[in-house]
């Protein structure tokens, strides 16, 4: 079971991805209800731009290293 785990959501598993991007929704969720409710519109507009910046190179990343074992395996060096 643990080792299902580890494969699943291990470092540079898809599952990991999955974990990252629902970290930083919650995150970023909890953060702009905090400073939205001490009246900082401001940080909190910049603390949802900065995470959906974050989410978008997490995706970014994954879909990099699935296109490189895509051309890698069309390649025939896997």
């Amino acid at each position: 079971m643990v080792q299902a785990a580890g494969a699943a959501f291990g470092p540079s598993s898809p599952g990991f991805v999955i974990l990252i991007l629902v970290m930083l929704g919650v995150g970023s969720w909890l953060a702009e209800m905090i400073t939205g409710a001490v009246g900082k519109g401001q940080i909190s507009t910049m603390i949802k731009t900065a995470t959906t910046i974050a989410a978008i190179l997490c995706v970014v990343e994954v879909a990099w290293q699935l296109l490189s074992k895509f051309f890698e395996f069309t390649a025939g060096k896997l």
